[in-house]
């Protein structure tokens, strides 16, 4: 039997080898693992494409102490997409909570740490159900490290009116937790929900671009 198991061993290393070589010889080699691909970066007006103006954008380096802004495809929204979303939530109706209302988020690498701003919209109109505020106009709200244009938009586009009009606002928000804040950027956080609301006055064709002025500076105070 001792001769019979060593021939058996034997053979079952062969079978090894041979499959080990016919391995190697019939596939492909397999690809060295690629480092993960870093979004790439962007302009500081392309962050959130057509909502920063050359002048937000120095805004936004102020902001973000870097002008390295990185921003994937997740969260790139710009201008046509927001302005889209506030079109769908009026003509909703009654259903305009079922809207998704979109953001802009940025991030400014500095060296290996991330501060990231966001720009969103609120949006209200009696033509939603919603119950009438009674503010209306241009006006500027504030809070902790967060500055909000509002404004009223009669629109042929949307199909709002001066009597129903889509009531919106622009929103910059510092999410960085160490923000110099309000004290020291709250200007700069003005000059980006301007920009915004303004940008989104112009796409939607609101009247009189929603009364909005040209610079943030004229603005009224909050």
């Amino acid at each position: 039997m001792r001769p019979l198991m060593v021939s058996t061993v034997r053979l079952a290393a062969l079978a090894v080898f041979v499959t080990l070589v016919a391995g190697c010889t019939t596939s492909e080699p397999e690809p060295k693992a690629s480092l993960s691909a870093k979004p790439p970066e962007v302009d500081l007006t392309e962050a959130c494409p057509g909502l920063i103006t050359d002048a937000a954008g120095k805004a936004l380096t102020d902001v973000l102490q870097s002008s390295h802004l990185v921003n994937d495809d997740a969260q790139t929204v710009g201008v046509t997409v927001m302005g889209k979303a506030l079109e769908d939530f009026y003509r909703a109706g009654p259903k305009a909570g079922e809207v998704a209302a979109p953001a802009c988020t940025v991030t400014g690498t500095v060296g290996r740490g991330k501060r990231v701003g966001e720009i969103s919209l609120a949006a209200n109109s009696g033509n939603a159900g919603a119950q009438g505020s009674d503010q209306t106009g241009v006006r500027v709200t504030r809070a902790d490290r967060e500055r909000g244009v509002a404004f009223d938009c009669a629109s042929t586009r949307v199909g709002s009116t001066r009597d129903m009009p889509l009531r919106i606002k622009a929103v910059y928000k510092d999410r960085y937790q160490s923000s110099r804040g309000d004290a020291v950027l709250g200007e700069d956080y003005l000059v980006l929900a301007h920009s915004a609301a303004v940008a989104i006055a112009k796409e939607l064709g609101c009247e009189n671009n929603g009364g909005l002025p040209e610079g943030s500076s004229a603005l009224p105070k909050p």
